[in-house]
């Protein structure tokens, strides 16, 4: 048998942060690292996956702070996948929402060890008791309360356990036993990826197993760099990185894309002979079109989309899937990263006219194509948060929308009574079980379960009065025009059309 490698050591674990929106995971970070990412983040929610490395009793924790937004589903499932451990913040004034159970699947499904933080403990009406009880129901089982995963309490804002939950992060780094092999060229993943207008195309990465160092080259998919300039989290110019260690490399030839794993080579002649042997790796930006399925009566509107970056970029197509109904929705026909530039405008000029929306996020827009946009009657909308880019896209398909005919029902009622028929015209009388029926609105008469036909209420009358309307429990009589029988026992259900 071979012997270990001499390299093989202890590897410092990865940590994803994860939780429900505004539960307090960047207050969290911002506190561990003594900065203030929190305060600067638009709309106080972090839009992006960032890695940071930290120092905790000689031992280095490497975190990976995963935006908390719904849109970001995906990106959170991926921080799991690329973490050796996860910490799931919950707050004591709110307990387990929605997303705190999307990281949760997300966690178990990529299997996971994890942390409960229960954090917000010093807000007035914080319920620790309650908190724990709300994870129990969500099969959470907590150390000391007849289960297995660790927690701590703590205030993010105060730092409060937070040297508790740190602690948990080592002892369970300890039962994991990580390792890795400092002697082989580095493995690891795309964290983010984006297009800087000065130094081009530039990712982070995560390292999980062996060193990067300058000289060697990164391929992720078919994108490649050389390492000529390695930053650390901290924005630092560095020679060689190790175990666990988040890096950013510029100089990539393609976008890489974001949850892509990365494999660094000694040369780049060695990183394009990988490359031309795997050409099985998906661009991230589609050509027009792609996104489309068959015209089949359903009215879309076309959507160009730029992005600063990729992880962005998923989030926003995520969101997009969203907007709409059976009859209306949005399609992405281009999208991409970086400004919308001219080529952005032509193309959604020539393809798909006046009726394209094209959507920044977090970019900006070239002179040239808004002046070529303006020409063109193009519209431009640029965001700096996605939940307004969602509702801005929602208001406008709703008004470009052709209307359409929706039945809306109105309420329910029993014949009790038939009194007489004149030609197509009968007089009944009977009692509303639900809603109202009013004069001049459509009935679809149903009997014993299959619908007979539809006729429409000429006059209505309660107490012997002609009234307008009559709601819920009271007595009619009513002439209703139809040209087929209406028999005592039948259920006029009464509805009005109307233009959506």
């Amino acid at each position: 048998m071979p012997k270990p490698s001499s390299h093989v050591t202890e590897r410092p674990p990865i940590v994803a942060v994860m939780g429900h929106v505004d539960h307090g995971k960047s207050t969290l970070l911002d506190f561990i690292r003594k900065t203030n990412v929190a305060a600067g983040e638009a709309g106080g929610i972090t839009q992006h996956v960032a890695a940071y490395e930290v120092l905790h009793k000689g031992k280095k924790i490497t975190f990976i702070d995963t935006p908390g937004h719904a849109a970001f589903q995906a990106i959170r499932a991926r921080g799991a996948n690329v973490a050796d451990i996860a910490i799931l913040v919950v707050a004591a004034d709110d307990g387990v929402k929605a997303q705190t159970l999307e990281a949760l699947e997300s966690i178990r499904a990529a299997k996971t060890p994890f942390i409960v933080a229960i954090n917000k403990i010093d807000k007035p009406n914080a319920s620790i008791e309650k908190t724990q009880a709300s994870l129990m129901e969500n099969a959470v089982y907590l150390e000391k309360l007849g289960g297995d995963v660790p927690w701590a309490a703590i205030s993010a804002k105060s730092g409060t356990g937070v040297e508790e939950l740190l602690d948990l992060i080592l002892v369970v780094a300890e039962v994991e036993g990580l390792k890795g092999d400092a002697s082989i060229p580095a493995l690891g993943w795309v964290i983010e990826a984006h297009r800087d207008k000065k130094r081009g195309i530039a990712a982070t990465l995560i390292i999980t197993n062996g060193t990067l160092s300058s000289g060697m080259s990164v391929r992720a998919g078919r994108a490649i760099a050389p390492v000529r300039i390695l930053e650390n989290f901290a924005g630092k110019t560095i020679k060689q990185a190790g175990l666990s260690s988040p890096v950013s490399i510029t100089g990539f030839d393609e976008l890489p894309i974001a949850g892509e794993p990365f494999q660094a080579y000694k040369s780049r002649r060695d990183a394009e002979s990988a490359r031309s042997a795997d050409q099985t790796s998906e661009k991230i930006t589609r050509p027009a079109g792609a996104a489309s399925d068959e015209i089949d009566g359903v009215f879309r509107i076309p959507i160009v989309v730029r992005a600063d970056t990729t992880g962005s970029l998923e989030a926003i197509e995520h969101e997009m899937r969203r907007i709409g109904d059976e009859h209306s929705q949005v399609r992405i026909v281009l999208s991409g990263i970086g400004d919308i530039s001219e080529n952005d405008i032509k193309a959604a000029a020539s393809s798909f006219g006046e009726q394209t929306v094209v959507v920044g996020f977090n970019v900006n827009v070239d002179a040239v194509a808004l002046e070529r946009a303006r020409q063109h009657g193009i519209r431009i909308e640029k965001f700096d948060i996605i939940y307004k880019l969602v509702e801005t896209l929602e208001k406008i398909l709703k008004e470009s929308a052709p209307k359409r005919s929706v039945e809306e029902i109105t309420g329910s009622a029993k014949v009790i009574r038939q009194f007489s028929t004149q030609r197509n015209l009968h007089v009944v009388g009977g009692a509303v079980n639900e809603g109202y029926l009013e004069r001049n609105s459509s009935v679809r008469v149903t009997r014993r379960g299959t619908v007979i036909g539809v006729g429409k209420i000429k006059n209505i009358q309660s107490h012997k009065e002609n009234v307008n309307r009559v709601e819920t429990g009271g007595e009619f009589g009513a002439q209703i025009e139809a040209v087929f029988e209406i028999a005592q026992g039948d259920t006029l259900q009464g509805f009005t059309t109307v233009l959506k």
